[in-house]
């Protein structure tokens, strides 16, 4: 069974995050893992440290326990089904993350993980972790959620940015699959800069080469715009979009402004996740 790989320091930030986990698992039928790292030797939080107290952490990987906060919110939300399986490393968590992904111990579909502005201005993992260098270490698809994204029970409006290039065509087939098992409507929308010749030919060929010829639930815009990330914010907040979508890759136009300031514009004004999809 696939898997849905679910970083945690048991933060509020990374709490926050997991009920878009859990969510993201159920539709999919996917398994949650939740994983942590913990060093000893460096500091740890009030959080931490009750949670080592109370579960003996040194010991907890020979044990079958589970991570009490998070059976919490299992409970809470009436959550009985969901596969969910907890792991503990010893260590420097980037090392023990990518460790972890690289030996393949379980299939991991995607990474969903918490996120928050850093006084720098810098959005980061947790507290301290740099999310890009997760996405660099990492190939899998990674669900950046913010510290004040308000899950609202349904992920029902997902969008995906595209600038109709080859690599693109069968990240978006497997959005269509997952946003019909979601139920969602999949907004494919792509931001005209340039203000040439018309798209709508790039885009009616880029539509009918798609495997996935069904695309009922799925809506193809293109938007004229001298401001990206202002036209985007508008769009996100105008169509209440749940997860904004974008391909991860060095040579992609929405990578660099992903890397820069867009993400952080999402997560300071509309507190929208994002889900990076790795390419080569």
């Amino acid at each position: 069974m696939d898997s849905v790989l679910f970083p945690t320091d048991f933060s509020e930030v990374s709490m926050n995050a997991f009920l878009y986990a859990v969510e993201y698992a159920k539709k999919t039928e996917k398994k949650i893992i939740v994983f942590h790292a913990y060093d000893l030797e460096t500091e740890t939080s009030e959080v931490e440290q009750k949670l080592y107290e109370k579960l003996d952490i040194q010991n907890f990987r020979n044990k079958k326990e589970t991570f009490p906060p998070f059976e919490k919110i299992l409970k809470e939300n009436k959550i009985d089904s969901l596969k969910v399986k907890y792991v503990v490393r010893e260590g420097d968590f980037i090392d023990t993350f990518t460790q972890y992904i690289g030996k393949r111990e379980d299939k991991v579909a995607v990474v969903v993980m918490g996120t928050q502005i850093s006084k720098s201005g810098l959005f980061q993992l947790f507290t301290e972790t740099s999310t890009l260098k997760i996405l660099d270490e990492i190939n899998k698809p990674v669900v950046v959620v913010p510290a004040n994204a308000k899950f609202d029970g349904d992920l029902d409006n997902i969008l995906f940015l595209v600038d109709y290039q080859e690599d693109e065509k069968e990240p978006l087939e497997d959005l269509i699959s997952e946003s019909k098992s979601f139920k969602a409507k999949l907004h494919v929308v792509h931001f005209d800069l340039a203000h040439g010749d018309s798209i709508v030919p790039m885009m009616d060929r880029f539509k009918a080469s798609l495997r996935n010829h069904d695309v009922s639930n799925v809506t193809f815009k293109t938007i004229d715009s001298i401001d990206i990330k202002k036209s985007l914010l508008d769009y996100c907040i105008e169509n209440t979009i749940d997860i904004v979508c974008l391909i991860n890759h060095k040579r992609n136009f929405y990578q660099r402004l992903f890397t820069y300031s867009l993400t952080e514009d999402l997560i300071r004004n509309i507190n929208t996740p994002v889900m990076a999809i790795y390419r080569d």
